[in-house]
């Protein structure tokens, strides 16, 4: 049998971290570049623009007049 010195452990943990944060920075990355969907038209926007893409959405349904603030 062969038993795997501590310095191979080591490099093996350290190559498996190194991989997993790559793909991490590379997902999200792709996911900044692509934007944010917006959940009426299905269409990306840039994340600093959805919000106000939201509001005035042609598809978007939702009644957006103020309504009526009654005192007593």
């Amino acid at each position: 049998e062969t038993v795997m010195n501590k310095n191979v452990k080591g490099a093996i943990a350290g190559a498996v971290a190194l991989v997993l944060i790559g793909g991490g920075i590379y997902f999200m990355a792709q996911s900044a570049k692509k934007g944010a969907q917006c959940p009426f038209c299905n269409k990306y926007f840039p994340h600093g623009d959805i919000m106000g893409h939201k509001l005035t959405c042609p598809k978007n349904k939702t009644d957006l007049t103020p309504k009526p603030v009654y005192k007593r």
